[in-house]
């Protein structure tokens, strides 16, 4: 059996309703993309498939997009019967090829760190250039892979051997634009409509955003607009006309420049043609649109248009034109979502905390004018962030009033800083939980494995959001604005420090912290007799810090440090569900407890007793029932056997348990075991019950108590669940 990569449109076009089978099949490992995104790209050259060369059946497929000068793998799958033959390495060897042939600088790739895949990416010499977040629902992250390919540059000519050898005048290749241009393109009329008609708020809306961000230029043509007014109902009370009137518009071309131009796209779009009939005029308003791209000298012309797509190489060949869809700028593992929809019953009231969207936007305007922020805040706060930079905007609110509003960068990418807003009605009765929630959150945004820096801006007002702040290793910000006095600022760790990782934290610690910490790890029973010894990188001022105050001030980091031990602690789904709010696969359809709210949480045990739970030791929680696998690590704050009256008065609502449930659990003394956490790092890879087995990390009572983790298997575990992340 022979194979046959097929690579223009013509050819893969039969094929493109079997390929987008087998991407939604394996949406786990290949990402999600919308169904027209096989189409377009197809349409565009990016979808080659290999058949057998004797009966046409589809082996696998590459899908591949991007934007010059960077080419982006989308989806490479062969199917499972054909996986001996080399198919995918093939693949990517030929788009290698193509990428070096028409000048590309790169080709990158994004897949999940615990897929097998990454041994293929790895093994034809891409290298992962950075990890990000896949997903809030997911909790999976990303290995970013890049190869870079072997176009001629000015770097490789001098560091080329034979270079020198060269003899005589070469000819000289000046670019036809200027080097750092800002890319300007044309809108199509079928692009802009997927946006005001809600056919797509994804890909299409996602290219408007950029224009209004600044990181594109976004123009249409004069026919862009005659289209628009030959669709409208109401010539002259039309919002989508009146809108679009207000985007950049090309000036007309004269028929003496139109005219020539037309016929010669006209073979293009169409060079087989014997059309004697009339033209559709949306036919028309295409060649006028793409002619008005090619005289102006724009740079790209964005559309869905399956004839324009399908000329994509011609048209950019003789015109250098670029021809991009909206799939183009489509990430399959986008990381969009902010933290998952949260609502609890506190007392008699219902408090929510959910995406802001710009439908809400009068309102929160409105709150925050009445806390007194002033306008400028106002704008950074609520501000949607761009297309690369895009932002996490939350908004609590008791039944159906706001009491708080809090924003922060979505994806920080190599950036160690962010700057998030927070601003709570703090006369509310309930605005403790939408303090800590969206508090949490925040802390919890960076990468895995990511020291980053939080500046968090409060109002001066805002006394209970200071203290708890505080409370999570916030500090004083050192330079007050001149109409803010409550800035605060954090260093955030999302993930665990190892050994092998130490180092690297040193310095990352000492550039955004100013403070240099110990060459070597120390030992946990050093940790615990004298602390952590730090020295201000400026002076010579020298103290010690106890361990719990340091996990404190990188929370949710923990210091995984030679001789630490942890402890795992078994519990049910209902539980983990409120309790462990991030480890939810599914929106609950009823409000939870207030504890899911809360920044520090209870637990109560009839189980082992608190000689196990000790304070500052490490929780590793591990979900029974169903699910058989490890989700989560904490921080223990406190433990203890309480009465029944203690619990209930004093953690009733940071834990789940009702005041009967908390009868029933209680010993034959009256007491329970109770212990309470924060510190919450949800695991990008759950660990299921036989890897932990086959780990040595199940003890004796087979997860049905609380048992002792040693260090070793901690270790394990750690390794595990973070997939080199750390």
């Amino acid at each position: 059996m022979t194979e046959r990569i097929l690579k223009t449109p013509m050819e893969v076009e039969s094929y493109i309703d079997q390929v987008r089978g087998l991407g939604d099949a394996n949406r786990s490992a290949l990402g999600f993309l919308p169904a027209s995104a096989y189409t377009e790209t197809a349409m565009k050259g990016g979808l080659w498939v290999a058949v057998d060369q004797t009966n046409k059946d589809l082996m696998g497929y590459l899908l591949f997009g991007g934007t010059y000068p960077h080419l982006k793998v989308f989806q490479v799958h062969v199917l499972p019967e054909f996986r001996s033959r080399g198919l995918a390495r093939r693949f990517i060897e030929e788009l290698r090829k193509y990428g070096e042939e028409m000048a590309y600088l790169t080709i990158s790739a994004r897949v999940a760190t615990e897929l097998e895949a990454n041994r293929f990416w790895q093994g034809i010499g891409f290298r992962i250039i950075r990890q990000k977040p896949g997903g809030a629902k997911s909790g999976r992250t990303l290995n970013v892979y890049l190869f870079e390919l072997d176009t001629p540059s000015l770097l490789r000519e001098l560091q080329s051997d034979t270079s020198s050898d060269k003899v005589g005048v070469q000819q000289i290749a000046y670019p036809s634009r200027p080097i750092l241009q800002t890319p300007s393109y044309v809108l199509d009329l079928n692009v802009f409509f997927d946006v005001v008609r809600k056919r797509d708020i994804g890909e299409s809306a996602r290219i408007l955003s950029s224009a209004f961000n600044s990181e594109i230029k976004l123009h249409v043509t004069s026919e862009f607009i005659r289209e628009l007014e030959r669709h409208s109902q109401d010539f002259e009370n039309d919002p989508v006309l009146e809108f679009a009137r207000g985007l950049p518009v090309l000036p007309d071309l004269s028929p003496d420049t139109l005219a020539p131009l037309m016929e010669e796209i006209e073979k293009i779009l169409f060079p087989d043609s014997t059309r004697t009939g009339k033209e559709r005029p949306n036919e028309v308003s295409d060649r006028i649109h793409l002619a008005s791209c090619i005289h102006h000298r724009a740079y790209g012309f964005v559309t869905r248009d399956v004839a324009i797509l399908r000329r994509a190489t011609e048209l950019h060949a003789e015109y250098d034109l670029r021809i991009i869809s909206p799939a183009d700028l489509y990430d399959s593992h986008q990381e969009t979502d902010p933290p998952l929809p949260l609502t609890a019953a506190v007392g008699q009231q219902e408090i929510s905390v959910a995406e802001l969207h710009e439908r809400d936007r009068t309102e929160a305007e409105a709150f925050l004018a009445g806390l007194g922020i002033g306008s400028s805040d106002v704008v950074s706060c609520l501000a949607p962030g761009t297309t690369h930079s895009p932002r996490v905007r939350l908004v609590a609110r008791a039944e159906e009033e706001i009491i708080g509003i809090g924003s922060w960068s979505a994806n920080r990418g190599t950036h160690r800083d962010t700057t998030a807003y927070l601003y709570v009605n703090e006369d509310h009765p309930s605005s403790d939980g939408a303090i800590s929630y969206i508090l949490e959150s925040s802390i919890n945004s960076g990468g895995y494995g990511q020291l980053s820096r939080l500046d968090l801006e409060i109002s001066p007002r805002q006394i209970r959001t200071r203290e708890v702040a505080v409370s999570k290793g916030f500090q004083p910000s050192g330079v007050q604005r001149r109409d803010v006095s409550g800035s605060l600022t954090k260093i955030s760790l999302k993930g665990m420090v190892m050994r092998d990782g130490w180092s690297s934290f040193v310095n990352e610690f000492e550039e955004i912290a100013g403070v240099v910490l110990p060459n070597r790890i120390p030992r946990y029973d050093e940790l615990v007799n004298t602390g952590i010894f730090l020295r201000k990188k400026t002076s010579d001022r020298r103290s010690t810090i106890s361990l719990f105050d340091f996990e404190t001030l990188i929370s949710p980091g923990a210091v995984i440090c030679p001789g630490r031990t942890a402890v795992m602690i078994p519990i049910i789904p209902a539980y983990a569900d409120e309790l462990l709010p991030s480890t939810v696969r599914q929106i609950p359809a009823l409000p939870g407890k207030e504890a899911a709210l809360r920044l520090e949480r209870a637990y109560f045990s009839g189980g082992r007793g608190p000689d196990l739970l000790t304070p500052g030791k490490i929780a590793v929680f591990y979900i029974s029932r169903g699910r058989q696998e490890a989700v989560a690590s904490a921080r223990i704050t406190f433990s203890g056997n309480l009465t029944k009256t203690q619990a209930v008065l004093n953690l009733g609502r940071q834990g789940v348990l009702t005041a009967e449930e908390i009868n029933e659990t209680a010993n034959s003394k009256g007491e329970v075991t109770a212990f309470t956490f924060d510190n919450v790092v949800t695991f990008p890879q759950y660990i299921a019950y036989r890897d932990l087995k086959e780990m040595g990390c199940v003890g004796p009572t087979n997860l049905v108590t609380a048992e002792e983790l040693s260090h070793a298997s901690l270790c394990r575990m750690v390794e595990r669940a973070f997939g080199g992340t750390l």
